[in-house]
C-alpha cells in the first residue's frame, strides 16, 4: 500500500498587508456561510499530469515559489471590529505537502482519489492563511503527479488552471538547471480591492446595481413551484447528480451556431432556459451564470477568486427558436459586462424583488466551464452533418449518476473534456427534480440540438413543453 510522508515548508518574502475584502471574495464568503457546517463544500481539488522528471523536493520547491508570488496563496480572512470582511496577506507561512511513493501494484488515480476523498472532509480555517495544501505522487522515484487542495476564497476556475500550467513550467526549468520563467505581471488581490473602492469601481458597482433591477423587474418568483410527490414532500434538500457524455451534442451545437450567429455556449444556454420556462409556464426564465471578471488586461494572469455569479433574465417570445437564442446573446453580453457587483447590496435586491419580503428564487446555474466558446475551425465541414449521423451519434450517449456537488436547486455544468464529446453535468435538488427527471432533462437538452439541427426542433420543443412536467427520457 503507498505511503506518505507530510511535510511542512515555511517560507517567508513578500509584503504583509491588510485590505478590505474584494466583491468577489465576499461573495464566496457568504456562499460559504451558506454551507455550514459544512465548512470544506467550497474547498476544491485540482491535479496536474507531470512528465516523470526531478524529484519530490523539486516540486516543494516549486510550491514555495507559487506562494511567494501569488500573495492570494498566502491570504487568510476574518471580520474587523465594525463587522466587514477583511483579507490579510502574511509575509510568512508554512504550507502542507503529502509525498505519496507508489507501489508496484497501485496506479496514482487511485491515490489521488483516496486524497480528495479526506481532503473534503478537512476544511481550513478561513483566518490561517495559506488556504491551500499540495501532494505529490511519486513513482520510480520521480513525480508523475501534483495536486493541490485550495478554498475557493483564495482562487476561482481560471486560477486553477493557470497554476497547474505554472507548475509544469516551474518544474520544467528547474530540473533543465534554466532560471525560473518569471511570473506574469498581474493584479493582486489587495489591489483589486482598491479599484473597487475607486471613482471608476464605484461607478460599475452602480451601473450593476442598475443592471440587476432591470433582470429582477422580470424574472419569474420560481421555476421549480412546489409539488406534491417526486421528491415534493422532502423538508430538507436531497441532491443528486447524473453526467451526460453526448456526442450528438457535440456535433449539433457548432451546426447550430453557426446557424443562429450566436456562441456554442448561447446555443446551450438557449435550450436549457426554452426547457425550464416551458416547464414552469413562464415566459421569462432567469438563470445565473459564472463570470469570470477577468476583461481588464491586468488581470489575465491574476492567481486570484475574481469569479461572481450574475442574474440573465431570457425572453421565451420570438418567431423562431434564432429570436430566442440571439436575444439571449446579446443578453449575455450584457451580463458578463456587469459580473463586478456589491453581493450584500445585491442579496437585499433580490429578497424584496417582488416586493418587501418577497425574494426571487435564483438558485439556478448554468456554468460552461470550456475553454473555447467560439466556433472552433471545423465548424464549416460540420454544418453538412446530416439527421441520421446525429441520430446515430445519439446512440453512443452515456448518461449516469456523478459525484459533482452543488448548493443550488439546478446546478448545470458543461465540460469537453472527452475528445468528440460535450459532457453535461446537472446537480439539481429533489424537490425540483428527482433523479429520474435529472436523467430526463440530460436526455431532453440532447434531443432538442437535434431536432432543431434537423429542422424540426420548435415543434418537438412546443409538444416536449405540453408534456405532463416537460421531461423527456426517465431512468430505466
Amino acid at each position: 500500500m503507498a505511503e506518505f510522508v507530510r511535510y511542512r515548508t515555511p517560507l517567508s518574502g513578500g509584503r504583509a498587508v491588510t485590505a478590505p475584502a474584494t466583491c468577489a471574495q465576499r461573495h464566496i464568503w457568504n456562499l460559504m456561510q451558506r454551507q455550514l457546517p459544512d465548512a470544506a463544500f467550497y474547498d476544491v481539488c485540482y491535479w496536474v499530469p507531470l512528465p516523470g522528471h526531478g524529484t519530490a523536493q523539486d516540486l516543494l520547491d516549486v510550491f514555495a515559489e507559487l506562494l511567494r508570488r501569488h500573495e492570494s496563496l498566502r491570504t487568510g480572512f476574518h471580520r474587523d471590529t465594525d463587522g466587514s470582511l477583511v483579507q490579510q496577506v502574511m509575509d510568512h507561512a508554512e504550507f502542507e505537502t503529502e509525498i505519496w511513493t507508489l507501489t508496484r501494484d497501485e496506479d496514482a488515480d487511485s491515490v489521488l482519489h483516496a486524497w480528495q476523498s479526506r481532503m473534503r472532509h478537512t476544511p481550513f480555517e478561513p483566518a490561517r492563511a495559506p488556504l491551500i495544501r499540495f501532494m505529490v505522487i511519486v513513482a520510480d522515484g520521480a513525480p508523475v503527479l501534483a495536486a493541490y487542495c485550495v478554498s475557493h476564497l483564495v482562487v476561482d476556475l481560471t486560477s486553477l488552471r493557470l497554476l497547474a500550467d505554472e507548475v509544469t513550467r516551474l518544474l520544467d526549468a528547474r530540473v533543465a538547471g534554466r532560471p525560473l520563467p518569471p511570473a506574469v505581471p498581474a493584479r493582486q488581490l489587495v489591489e483589486q480591492a482598491q479599484v473597487e473602492h475607486s471613482p471608476r469601481g464605484r461607478a460599475l458597482l452602480k451601473r450593476a446595481r442598475a443592471y440587476w433591477c432591470r433582470q429582477l423587474a422580470s424574472a419569474p418568483a420560481t421555476l421549480f413551484p412546489p409539488r406534491n410527490g417526486a421528491g415534493g414532500g422532502l423538508a430538507a434538500p436531497v441532491r443528486y447528480s447524473a453526467a451526460m457524455e453526448s456526442r450528438a451534442v457535440a456535433l449539433a451545437v457548432p451546426l447550430l451556431a453557426r446557424r443562429w450567429r450566436v456562441s456554442t455556449s448561447v446555443v446551450l444556454l438557449t435550450v436549457v432556459a426554452q426547457l425550464l420556462g416551458r416547464r414552469a409556464g413562464t415566459p421569462t426564465c432567469t438563470l445565473r451564470l459564472l463570470a469570470a471578471n477577468r476583461s481588464d488586461p491586468e488581470l489575465h494572469g491574476t492567481i486570484g477568486n475574481l469569479h461572481s455569479e450574475v442574474a440573465v433574465t431570457i425572453g421565451q417570445e420570438g418567431e423562431s427558436v434564432e429570436d430566442v437564442a440571439r436575444r439571449a446573446f446579446a443578453e449575455c453580453t450584457a451580463a458578463y459586462a456587469n459580473g463586478l457587483y456589491d453581493p450584500d447590496e445585491v442579496a437585499d435586491l433580490i429578497a424584496s424583488a417582488h416586493g418587501p419580503g418577497v425574494p426571487v428564487d435564483l438558485s439556478y446555474c448554468f456554468n460552461d466551464v470550456r475553454l473555447e466558446h467560439t466556433l472552433p475551425p471545423e465548424a464549416e465541414d460540420r454544418a453538412a452533418v446530416s439527421g441520421a449521423a446525429l441520430r446515430a451519434a445519439m446512440a453512443d450517449t452515456v448518461v449516469a449518476p456523478d459525484e459533482f456537488e452543488e448548493g443550488e436547486t439546478f446546478f448545470l455544468v458543461i465540460d469537453d473534456e472527452l475528445p468528440g464529446r460535450i459532457r453535461l453535468v446537472l446537480n439539481a435538488d429533489h424537490r425540483a427534480l428527482t433523479p429520474s427527471e435529472v436523467h430526463g432533462f440530460l436526455y431532453d437538452v440532447e434531443s432538442s440540438l437535434v431536432e432543431y439541427a434537423e429542422g424540426t426542433g420548435q415543434q418537438a420543443m412546443e409538444e416536449r413543453g405540453a408534456a405532463a412536467g416537460g421531461l423527456g427520457r426517465s431512468l430505466p
